[in-house]
């Protein structure tokens, strides 16, 4: 006890040691700080000081770092999005307004560091996130020709899934260790970089952020009345190119659907609707073939690109189709990626433009609202509705859109047999030819399948070992020789399909239309100078049929290409496609179909006067249905037996997922695992994300 009060006195007198010494030395602070307070500063010493202390704490000197740190952001970012350092330094001389908007915009989001104590810590952030973006940007343009908008971050899901066709192992891994290293660098900066001490000045940084936010809009406004920049992305690649990244992309963020127009009202819908149903006959016996369309993933006819030259023909059947049904040139809303744009306008019949800039209506607006399409059209007249896609079902988020759209199924990657892949890793379309012919034989009556294809995508591999040599080429652009080999053989064998699909058609004996059209040009460095309509934006579409349809060849808008379809049927159209026949002018037609798209998706839908444009919606997945019949153990080994099963499927104990071994169609195998006596299994499609798709009926053992 002796002990134990001794050590605690000594304890009690060594804190008050310390205690005096922290006082004293605060006092020799102060008085050394009293001290040089009291001498006089003169001279350069005064103005050196008065430098320093505005340095570090008057306001418009941290307004200025923030102005300088904007302007060395903005060029690093035209750099990187231009992938030259050289071609940033032109756009800052060629565009010095152009160039400064953007620097105000990033001086914008800068300032709000000022309100924080961090100061350091906070610009740095958001220097990171820029620049992050930039880089971001750096990096998708290597693969695609469209720049990273705002929509992309939706998209991240998506990507993750195909990190292995775009980066090798190793890129993967370096990528995961930058993100790590820039963590690791943020934790850092904010343990290290000091706490601001002089006054914050908040109404001072306030009035800044104002002052800086009006002189943005006013700038904008001076810009867009003047056409120095505009609002209007028709093309995305070169809106960035055009007027800067900070610009473009802080566009895509906040411009997202359709704008409400101004003369918008259910009066002047009611008039439209009256307008449309009125003035729009069809003539003639209405047709109703099967109809399949087959949206072909970066397909064109490489023999009218200029400088490249062929052992033989790359699309025999392409070529012979071209000559014998109606066709022509497409223009299309993407290039080299925008799939799902294309898709959208040529089954709603709206533009993708009338939505924000680089926005995919999939994933903001069509997945959510129903809407009037040629699906629902066709549905109308009693078919079935199907929609396939040799990709992840999640992708775009086609599931909920086709449910939106009122497809009775939807067969995805999950839900296909007998897949065979590129070096890169995409499914070919071989396969598809099996799957529309069980949508046909799925009804006793007449169908639309609406198919997209994949085998043609980007990245496109150097090397002349990464496909089946089928064509031999030569092309005047060297470093695209190899991409441009592997990419004319997987058209080639895409032309395979479309004759194996012709000839399946002709065999089952029914009347059909077949549309065969390219979603966009592929991303190899194509200009328009290559191409015969010098028009990058420009693919092929052909309308197959074995009814006698012989309309005249045009050129078309993929928004119209449906109308087109469904003017030869002489089948009645929805509200998009009527317009785009009853409105000559292409001025009133621009207003008219823009109100239509907006009421339709944003708006009171009052063209639809009440009806439901797609009654209860409910997709499933798949057409051949999936089932678990047995569950037996043989050796020291768990056998399903069941049917329609592919490498998908997946056994299940209750809530768990059991290493599943696919053996056929009909048998999975749980390897040195035994069924427990009241246990529950199911067999579920499972796709590469883990995401459970569908279930079967429980088995118990």
């Amino acid at each position: 006890m002796k002990n134990n009060k001794e050590k605690e006195e000594i304890e009690e007198v060594k804190e008050s040691e310390i205690e005096t010494a922290k006082e004293e030395e605060s006092k020799d602070v102060d008085s050394s700080e009293q001290k040089e307070d009291s001498e006089p500063l003169r001279g350069k010493k005064k103005i050196t000081y008065n430098l320093k202390r505005a340095w570090v704490y008057s306001i418009h000197t941290w307004i200025f770092k923030c102005f300088v740190l904007a302007f060395v952001l903005e060029l690093v970012l035209e750099m990187l999005g231009r992938r030259s350092i050289v071609d940033g330094f032109f756009f800052m001389i060629n565009s010095p307004i152009v160039f400064l908007y953007n620097v105000s915009i990033i001086f914008f989001t800068l300032l709000f560091a000022l309100f924080t104590r961090k100061r350091v810590f906070a610009m740095s952030t958001i220097s990171i996130v820029w620049l992050g973006c930039g880089i971001v940007n750096f990096i998708v343009l290597g693969y695609r020709v469209t720049p990273f908008a705002a929509i992309d971050l939706l998209m991240v899901k998506d990507a993750l899934t195909m990190l292995d066709v775009y980066f090798t192992k190793w890129q993967q891994v370096l990528l995961v260790i930058v993100i790590i290293l820039a963590i690791v660098g943020l934790v850092f900066l904010f343990k290290k970089t000091p706490k601001f001490e002089g006054a914050r000045k908040v109404k001072g940084t306030m009035v800044a952020c104002v002052v800086a936010w009006i002189i943005v809009s006013i700038f904008t406004n001076f810009n867009i009345k003047n056409n120095i920049i505009s609002d209007d992305f028709a093309n995305l690649g070169m809106a960035y190119k055009d007027y800067g990244f900070a610009y473009c992309f802080t566009n895509s963020i906040v411009d997202n659907g359709i704008s409400e127009p101004d003369n918008y009202s259910e009066e002047v819908m009611d008039a439209i609707q009256e307008e449309l149903d009125n003035g729009v006959k069809t003539e003639g016996e209405v047709k109703t073939p099967n109809v399949i369309y087959i949206q072909l993933e970066s397909f064109f006819d490489p023999k009218d690109l200029a400088g490249l030259s062929f052992s033989e023909d790359p699309v025999p059947t392409f070529t012979r189709l071209k000559e014998e049904y109606p066709s022509g040139y497409l223009w299309v809303p993407a290039l080299g990626a925008g799939t799902a744009n294309t898709e959208f306008e040529v089954l709603s019949g709206i533009k993708s433009s009338y939505f924000g800039a680089g926005e995919y209506p999939y994933k903001t607006t069509v997945n959510e609202v129903p809407s009037e399409t040629i699906c629902s059209v066709f549905k109308n007249h009693g078919y079935g509705a199907y929609a396939i896609h040799n990709n992840r079902g999640s992708f775009y988020d086609r599931i909920n859109v086709y449910d939106q759209m009122g497809f009775d199924a939807f067969i995805s990657l999950e839900y296909m047999y007998n897949v065979e892949y590129t070096s890169t890793g995409w499914a070919k379309d071989a396969t598809l030819v099996d799957d529309i012919m069980k949508c046909l034989e799925d009804t006793e009556h007449q169908d639309f399948v609406y198919t997209i294809s994949v085998q043609g995508h980007g990245k496109y591999p150097q090397g002349t070992d990464t496909c089946e040599d089928h064509i031999q080429i030569e092309y005047d652009n060297a470093e695209m020789l190899e991409p441009m080999y592997y990419y004319v053989n997987q058209i080639y064998e895409m032309d395979l399909m479309i004759a194996d699909l012709i000839d399946k058609l002709d065999a089952y004996g029914e009347e059909y239309v077949l549309v065969l059209y390219g979603d966009h040009l592929p991303t190899l460095d194509i200009t328009d100078e290559q191409l015969p309509n010098s028009n990058v934006f420009q693919t092929e579409y052909i309308i197959v049929n074995n009814i006698g349809l012989e309309d005249e060849d045009e050129d078309l808008y993929s928004y119209e290409l449906s109308t087109k379809v469904l003017e030869n049927l002489n089948m009645p159209m929805g509200y998009a496609h009527e317009a785009q026949v009853y409105y000559q002018d292409e001025t009133v037609l621009e207003e008219k179909l823009c109100l239509i798209a907006y009421d339709m998706l944003f708006g009171e839908q009052y063209i639809y006067d009440g009806a439901i444009p797609v009654p209860e919606p409910h997709i499933k997945r798949g057409v051949s249905i999936i089932s678990l019949g047995e569950v037996r153990k043989e050796d020291d080994h768990m056998i399903i037996k069941g049917e329609n099963f592919n490498t998908f499927s997946k056994v299940y104990e209750g809530d768990d997922e059991l290493e599943t071994i696919y053996v056929d169609s009909t048998t999975l195998m749980v390897q040195d695992f035994k069924p427990e006596s009241g246990e529950e299994y199911t067999v579920k499609q499972v796709d590469k994300s883990g995401h459970i798709l569908s279930t079967t009926a429980e088995y118990i053992y």
